[in-house]
């Protein structure tokens, strides 16, 4: 074999590993960014629902403090009719209290609606409260179980890292780099075969056969005219089969 496909293919090979592996830890790390995302969401709609609980709670013992003092002046107001002796005098205490009334009635009326409100808003609260504390487990299983193959790929991309350098450093600056763009073109797949009827392995169109023929000569590096890759043929394979 060609001794730079060689070295491309080994420098492939260690790509495709380093690729598969970035692949896993991206999912492994968008999962717990989501469940991350989703307890963040619902953490912030959790402490809106609160305040907006609490403000109620402010409410309620607002008018319940305004409900007692008004039936505290509804007291003094009948106890001053009972000593009033002019009918004018009576009659504008009379409509005082009526009107104390009437505002104690309604004031009653806000107190009951906004305490089956906040009833309502507790119960959901609470529910949500539970649904909390289970993806706050699921969470923290899932960073569990999965921060221990996370180092793992880290630990893994790092040797690849290491093996990647070494095998660029055989290979000439201006074939890397052809290298680089078309692995990036092609996803990752830069070096590929022709098989023994001469058609590319990664665009599966058909070579020309003096291509073939240089190609079996193993002594120049080739690419498809067609998508651009790499190519070779694999010579013991093609020994084998024929054999």
């Amino acid at each position: 074999m060609n001794p730079v496909i060689a070295a491309l293919r080994a420098l492939q090979d260690v790509d495709r590993q380093r690729i598969e592996s970035e692949k896993e830890r991206r999912a492994i790390t968008e999962r717990v960014e989501q469940l991350q995302a989703i307890l963040g969401e619902m953490e912030r709609e959790q402490g809106e629902k609160r305040d907006k609980l609490r403000e109620a709670e402010r409410w309620y013992k607002e008018r319940e403090r305004e409900l007692k003092e008004d039936n505290e002046k509804i007291k003094r107001a009948q106890a001053r009719l009972n000593a009033l002796t002019k009918a004018k005098e009576y009659t504008a205490v009379q409509r005082e209290i009526e009107a104390l009334r009437r505002g104690n009635a309604q004031k009653e009326e806000e107190i009951l609606k906004l305490l089956s409100v906040m009833e309502e808003v507790k119960g959901a609260v609470q529910k949500e409260g539970e649904k909390l504390d289970q993806m706050r487990a699921e969470l923290a299983a899932e960073q569990s179980s999965t921060g221990a193959r996370v180092r793992e790929l880290d630990d893994r991309l790092g040797r690849l890292k290491d093996e990647h350098k070494s095998y660029e450093e055989a290979i000439a600056p201006d074939v890397l780099k052809r290298y680089h763009r078309i692995q990036s073109a092609w996803q990752g797949m830069a070096v590929v075969t022709v098989n023994a009827k001469g058609s590319c392995s990664g665009c599966h169109r058909q070579i020309p056969p003096q291509l073939y023929n240089i190609l079996m000569r193993q002594d120049s590096l080739e690419s498809c005219p067609y998508c651009h890759r790499f190519i070779y043929v694999d010579t013991a394979a093609a020994d084998q089969n024929g054999g």
